[in-house]
């Protein structure tokens, strides 16, 4: 059974789905295999505030 993730951060994460066999969940309930696609941080700022023009022009 595929474990369902939202994380689309996560490498693992395809379609809404971990591709991963099994998983380990910390005392959050995060998921303890979670590697993260490396986004810079002026790549990061620039798209937070095109979004946030998008959202606040509504």
């Amino acid at each position: 059974m595929a474990i369902y993730c939202e994380n689309c951060f996560c490498i693992y994460c395809e379609d809404n789905y971990c591709i991963l066999k099994n998983i380990s969940l910390n005392i959050q309930g995060s998921c303890e295999e979670c590697i993260y696609i490396p986004i810079p941080e002026k790549e990061c700022d620039l798209l937070k505030k095109r979004l946030r023009k998008i959202y606040l022009e509504e």
